[in-house]
């Protein structure tokens, strides 16, 4: 998750992240790849699918610490 907050998401890279988390889920709980079971391994580990989330939640947070440096370094410059 290193840099996610300049990452370009696209439906590829969603998918591919869905995935991943859910090879994740599946290798915590020793849960077989042939065994067709989303429901069933997010409902053993009681989550839902964050890293979409994450990602998104990291995107915001970055474009506001942007925004408000952006804004301080307008007050700064209208005071001198």
């Amino acid at each position: 998750m290193y840099g996610a907050e300049t990452w370009t998401v696209r439906k590829v890279d969603q998918k591919k992240l869905e995935s991943f988390e859910m090879w994740y889920w599946r290798i915590m709980e020793k849960i077989s790849c042939t065994h067709r079971a989303k429901n069933e391994v997010l409902n053993r580990v009681t989550e839902k699918r964050n890293i979409l989330h994450a990602i998104k939640r990291r995107k915001l947070n970055y474009t506001g610490y942007i925004l408000q440096r952006y804004y301080l370094l307008n007050t700064l410059l209208k005071e001198r």
